[in-house]
């Protein structure tokens, strides 16, 4: 009876022994961003990315316009990301394929009287987009992390004046 006893105890603990290795900050799961790159244009882009597996994260990308007199307001932006590098988790180069709802306006001049005096209509848009980018990202042991990031969506509404949405960043965020 001891000895089974003392091959069962052994046997469960060698499946103890099969758990997941220690995280550090390289191996958090959530991601906050900010992209500083666009804020120099008075575009303001926050992100957040979950990471899946190894190689793969989705994320969640929003953005707004402050500058006026021009028809992009802004965009919400989910996005799926693949990681081929085998080096850390979700790290280095990767792929991005991401889709748009886009949110524009036009001024329109509708009516000038005869004193010069004109009526305005704005004429409000929210559209859809699919887009693809490539990029780097580079995480340090702390979770802190910078990513570089360039691509090209395209805008599907035909009465909206965007055609194509830039997919463009410097992101600094954290990882925990």
């Amino acid at each position: 009876m001891k000895q089974l006893l003392s091959l069962f105890l052994i046997l469960f603990a060698s499946l103890c022994f099969g758990q997941t290795e220690p995280k550090d900050g390289r191996n958090g799961l959530n991601e906050v961003k900010f992209n500083i790159g666009s804020a120099i244009f008075e575009l303001f882009e926050f992100s957040y990315e979950r990471v899946l597996n190894n190689d793969m994260g989705i994320g969640l990308s929003a953005n707004f316009l402050t500058e006026e007199g021009v028809n992009y307001r802004g965009a919400i932006l989910p996005h799926f990301r693949f990681y081929p590098s085998e080096r850390l988790i979700a790290s280095g180069f990767f792929l991005e394929a991401n889709t748009g709802v886009i949110f524009s306006e036009n001024d329109n001049t509708i009516f000038i009287d005869d004193n010069g005096n004109a009526t305005y209509s704005d004429e409000s848009y929210v559209s859809f987009g699919l887009g693809i980018a490539v990029g780097g990202k580079f995480v340090s042991k702390t979770g802190i992390f910078g990513e570089i990031y360039g691509g090209i969506g395209r805008e599907f509404l035909d009465e909206s004046f965007i055609e194509v949405y830039p997919r463009v960043g410097l992101n600094f965020g954290y990882r925990f």
